[in-house]
């Protein structure tokens, strides 16, 4: 990569999250309307968070190579449930680190929340804490 500083930024508002990759005057961005993803996933019947969780990644990825064309990208996270991915209201992500060619660049907004109506019943809701789904994503690109 030139001596040029790619950056990424993520934030989520009001049910879209926003992807922006910036390079010298380039910028390129997407956005993610959880409204009609979780709307396909309902009628598609296909497991919500790790079609979100694709759909961040591919965000990522599209943006990044929108600006820059790079041989290879490594995606770093960690998520963290309140259950399992299934049944949870609350999961974050946090995003440890994004190497395009071996060189770590400045991520803003690495910290992603999502929560909903907690719809579990009461025996789901106390016993939940042995359930809570963490874990590491590693994805190379």
């Amino acid at each position: 990569m030139s001596e040029s500083l790619l950056t990424l930024k993520i934030t989520s508002q009001n049910g879209n999250i926003k992807v922006v990759s910036k390079l010298d005057g380039e910028v390129s961005i997407k956005s993610i309307l959880l409204k009609l993803i979780l709307g396909y996933c309902w009628w598609a019947n296909v497991p919500v968070v790790e079609t979100v969780f694709n759909l961040i990644e591919d965000a990522i990825k599209s943006t990044i190579k929108n600006v820059y064309d790079y041989d290879d990208l490594v995606i770093d996270y960690d998520y963290e449930a309140n259950d399992l991915l299934e049944d949870a209201s609350t999961i974050e992500i946090f995003i440890n680190s994004v190497v395009v060619d071996g060189v770590e660049i400045e991520v803003t907004g690495r910290y992603i929340s999502f929560e909903s109506e907690d719809t579990r019943g009461f025996w789901k809701k106390l016993t939940s804490s042995r359930r809570k789904a963490s874990g590491s994503v590693h994805k190379d690109f």
